[in-house]
């Protein structure tokens, strides 16, 4: 015969939730002291990862059910505690899983860790939503505002798990890197707008009918100023075109499961993340500095930032080849461009 579940069975999963949970592991130090016994056999870290995510979104959904106020009463208590002793089950597992991303021999990238840690913090912040309701719910206080507020954290929180376990190490990066060459696209977006009517940063700001005064009063030695920028700028329109095209190649490769590199460390993955992050706010320091230039234009006064986004590229070319280095035709094909980038013979 089946237990009848009381109002203290449903106190006990509260406190089991914040005592073996919320209390101990408030911050990502504490995350990362987890320790584990967990082996896998036949199946990987991001395989269970997927199906623990999926597993916790189900119990999460069936509790929004379950303490809805029409259901919520001591002949549903077995329904209830039911599903949320399932879902502690499965976030018992899910925690059992991540020292197996944080040890260093699974070699995940920083990024990828720092995902896992502030989606955890996202989770243990739904479970603590989830014992104020049903602490509410005990309590016979009216509490169905907030009801599915709990649920819907935890609904994100295991979504955003389910991505990170099918994208991997190389997805998230593919995916920041695409962003880099976004910003890329609004940069020469604006150079293209200054190309159309150029003019100094000052006059960007006057009504049009002032600005049109301006522009008929330019000194010659203005109008020459802004002649230099647009063939500056055209020039530079070019290099950014190829610094789109390398890191839309890496994209590819590391995308692509037939072609993806075997020789890698996390490190290195780490070390591209943050190279092309540095390349975008190179060029967009470097860019727009060129649009606030005035009469005194002169290619010279931009050398240093030139050179700081070409040793950042230089580095980027290095981490490239390293991680093809076993790929001879991708190695010929970055070795080009250098070649033509750096318009070495």
């Amino acid at each position: 015969m089946t237990e009848q579940i009381t109002k203290g069975h449903l106190l006990n999963l509260q406190n089991t939730i914040k005592s073996q949970f919320i209390e101990p592991y408030q911050n990502v130090k504490k995350l990362r002291t987890i320790q584990s016994t967990t082996k896998l056999q036949d199946s990987t870290s991001l395989k269970e990862l997927s199906k623990l995510s999926n597993l916790m979104k189900s119990h999460a959904t069936k509790i929004g059910i379950v303490i809805k106020p029409d259901t919520f009463d001591e002949k549903n208590y077995n329904a209830i505690f039911k599903e949320i002793k399932g879902f502690i089950d499965a976030v018992f597992f899910y925690f059992s899983l991540l020292p197996l991303f944080y040890d260093k021999k699974a070699n995940h990238p920083e990024y990828f860790l720092v995902k896992i840690d502030g989606l955890t913090l996202d989770l243990l912040k739904g479970m603590e939503l989830l014992c104020k309701e049903l602490e509410e719910k005990l309590e016979d206080k009216d509490s169905d505002k907030d009801r599915l507020l709990c649920v819907g954290v935890i609904w994100a929180c295991c979504d955003s798990l389910e991505e990170i376990a099918t994208k991997g190490d190389f997805g998230l990066l593919a995916d920041s890197i695409r962003g880099s060459n976004s910003l890329v696209d609004d940069v020469l977006n604006d150079i293209d707008e200054f190309l159309e009517n150029p003019s100094f940063s000052d006059e960007m700001f006057m009504d049009d009918e002032y600005s049109s005064d301006v522009e008929e009063s330019k000194t010659p030695e203005e109008e020459e100023a802004l002649k230099k920028m647009c063939k500056f700028l055209e020039s530079w329109k070019t290099n950014l075109k190829m610094i789109k095209l390398l890191l839309s190649s890496f994209v590819s490769t590391i995308t692509n499961t037939s072609s993806r590199p075997t020789n890698y460390t996390g490190t290195v993955l780490d070390e591209f993340q943050k190279l092309h992050l540095k390349i975008t706010e190179d060029i967009d320091t470097f860019i727009s500095d060129v649009f606030m230039s005035d009469a005194s234009f002169d290619v010279s006064d931009f050398e240093e930032e030139i050179g700081s986004l070409n040793v950042t590229l230089s580095k980027v070319i290095r981490v490239i080849k390293k991680i093809n280095k076993d790929d001879n035709k991708k190695l010929k094909w970055v070795d080009v461009w250098e070649n033509k980038y750096f318009k070495k013979e």
